[in-house]
Parts: C-alpha cells; structure tokens; sequence
C-alpha cells in the first residue's frame, strides 16, 4: 500500500508539472507570422491558461523598440491587449516571459511583418504564412 501511495504521489506530481509545461501561447493578433498590408492598433496575446505576464517587448528588424506597457495588475490572466503607435513597414518581433502561479517561467516570441502601412487602422486583415516562427523555452 506504501508502494502505491508513493507511486500515486509521484504520478500526480509529474502530470501537475507536465500540464503547465504546456502552457504558451495559443493565439495572437496579428497572427504569429501574418503579412499585414495596414497597421494593426492592438497587440492582443491569448495564453492557453491564466498566467502572469512578466516582460514583453516588441522591437523591428533594426532592434528599434516599440512601446508597450506591462499591465499593472498581478493577477493571473489568460488574454492581453495593448495599444500600439503608428507602425512603419517593417518586420517585427514580439518577445514575452510569463510566470504560472507556481513561479514557473516561460518565454516565447511571435512576429509579423507590416507592409506599407501608413497611418494605424482598425480593419487590418492578417495572412498566415505556411511557417510559424514561434519559439518556446520552458525553465527560464
């Protein structure tokens, strides 16, 4: 019966981690690889369960940054949303670290390209491109 309880106890530990091992990134707007012809005005990330944002930046291909700002509240969440400035033509990479609420870290980027853009608008329609870029380190 030790046996079992230790077996049960270890089984129920391995598929607590495995589950948030899997947590990431489920879907983005503008969508992980899209080719935009206009410029998007919301960066919106939705995770596959709640977790805390920890760092996120956005920069192009010329490591130019572009201004986002960590939402200040604490609490565990699963979908963020942020403003973004008038975007030129370019290639840009969105880099995040979340955190579980059992202190795990995670981190991952997404990226898009942003074709003559012009002036922000809300009616961008994204295209996939058959590759997705998308990287995911568990343990950081």
């Amino acid at each position: 019966m030790k046996l079992f309880n230790n077996v049960l106890v270890v089984t129920s530990l391995f598929l607590s981690a495995s589950a948030f091992a899997h947590v990431g990134l489920s879907s983005s707007m503008p969508a992980n690889g899209a080719m935009l012809s206009q410029a998007p005005t919301t960066l919106e990330l939705t995770f596959t369960a709640p977790v805390r944002l920890v760092k996120l930046t956005m920069q192009d291909e010329k490591q130019q940054s572009v201004p986002l700002t960590l939402p200040s509240s604490a609490a565990s969440q699963a979908e963020f949303s942020f403003a973004l400035p008038a975007l030129n033509a370019a290639n840009y990479t969105v880099n995040w670290m979340i955190m579980g609420d059992d202190g795990h870290k995670m981190k991952g980027n997404m990226s898009f390209m942003l074709h003559n853009s012009g002036m922000n608008t809300r009616s961008a329609t994204p295209m996939t491109m058959e590759h997705e870029t998308s990287e995911h380190t568990a343990h950081q």
